[in-house]
C-alpha cells in the first residue's frame, strides 16, 4: 500500500461514525478522490483544524485504489481563506463554485489545470464573491474551461437577414427584433424563428443583456465586471439562462445556483 502526497481542497464531508468521516477532495495530482479519516472527530485528533471547506491542505494518504477507500495519514493546512468564515455572501459564492467542481470533476482524473482553476476562483471569491455579478463571471470562465464557451453571436442579425414570419406576413429586420433567444442545448443564441419552428426551448434575452454577456465573457478578472453599470433586470435574465445552461451541460440541479444567487441578492 503506497503513500501519496498532494495538495487538496475538500469538496464535501460525510460522517460515517461518531468519530470518523469521509472527506471528498479535489486534488492537484489525482483528481477527485475520497479518504476516510479515522478518529477525526476526537478532541485530540491531529486532523482537527488542518482542513476545511474552501481551504487548501497538504494531504498524505494511503493509496487503496484497487482495494477500496483511501485512508488519510496526515493533513496540514496550507491556505485557510478565512474570509469565508465571516463574509456569508462570499461563502455562498464559494459554495456554488465548489458544488460545480464537485459535480463535474472525474474521480482519479489527473487534471492539474482544474485544481489550479479551483484555487484561483476561490481566491477571487474571497475578494469579489459577495457581488451577484461575480457568479456570472465565474460561470463564463468555467464554461470556457469546460469547452462550452457560450455562443453569443446572432448570425441572422449580423448579416441583416430578413425572415418572413409564418402566418402574419411581417418581416423581421436588424434592429427591430425585440429580444434574442438563448437555447441551453444549442450552447447560446438561436434565431427566434428557427427556435419557434423547431420548438426549441429558448429563453428571451434583451439586447442589453446580450451586450453585457459579451463584455463579461472577455473580462480577465471579476473586477472588470463589478465596475460595470447594469440594470438588475438584465442581470436576472442572464442568471436565468446561465442556470439553464448549467443544468443542461453539467447536470447541476437548478436549486444550487438559484440558492447562491438569492443569497447574494439578499439585503
Amino acid at each position: 500500500m503506497s503513500i501519496l502526497k498532494t495538495s487538496a481542497i475538500p469538496l464535501y464531508f460525510t460522517d460515517v461514525s461518531n468519530t470518523s468521516r469521509i472527506v471528498t477532495w479535489l486534488t492537484a495530482d489525482y483528481g477527485k478522490l475520497s479518504t476516510i479519516i479515522k478518529g477525526e472527530q476526537r478532541k485530540n485528533s491531529l486532523f482537527r483544524g488542518q482542513y476545511d471547506l474552501f481551504s487548501t491542505s497538504e494531504l498524505v494518504f494511503y493509496d487503496r485504489t484497487e482495494r477500496g477507500m483511501h485512508i488519510a495519514k496526515e493533513c496540514s493546512m496550507l491556505q485557510r481563506r478565512p474570509a469565508f468564515r465571516t463574509d456569508w455572501r462570499a461563502c455562498a459564492g464559494a459554495g456554488y463554485i465548489s458544488a460545480l467542481f464537485a459535480k463535474t470533476s472525474l474521480r482519479h482524473g489527473h487534471e492539474p489545470e482544474r485544481f489550479e482553476l479551483f484555487e484561483e476562483m476561490l481566491s477571487y471569491a474571497e475578494e469579489y464573491g459577495g457581488h451577484p455579478a461575480f457568479l456570472i463571471w465565474f460561470d463564463l470562465q468555467f464554461a470556457d474551461f469546460m469547452g462550452h464557451r457560450l455562443q453569443l453571436e446572432d448570425r441572422s442579425q449580423e448579416s441583416g437577414v430578413r425572415s418572413q414570419e409564418a402566418g402574419n406576413g411581417r418581416q423581421e429586420t436588424e434592429g427591430r427584433r425585440q429580444a434574442y433567444r438563448f437555447a441551453a442545448d444549442h450552447g447560446g443564441l438561436v434565431e427566434p424563428g428557427y427556435a419557434s419552428r423547431h420548438r426549441i426551448p429558448a429563453t428571451p434575452l434583451a439586447p442589453e443583456a446580450v451586450a453585457l454577456l459579451k463584455t463579461w465573457q472577455q473580462a480577465d478578472s471579476p473586477e472588470e465586471v463589478l465596475n460595470t453599470s447594469f440594470n438588475p433586470a438584465y442581470l436576472a435574465q442572464i442568471e436565468r439562462v446561465l442556470g439553464k445552461f448549467a443544468e443542461y451541460h453539467y447536470d447541476l440541479p437548478p436549486h444550487v445556483r438559484q440558492t447562491a444567487s438569492a443569497t447574494l441578492r439578499a439585503a
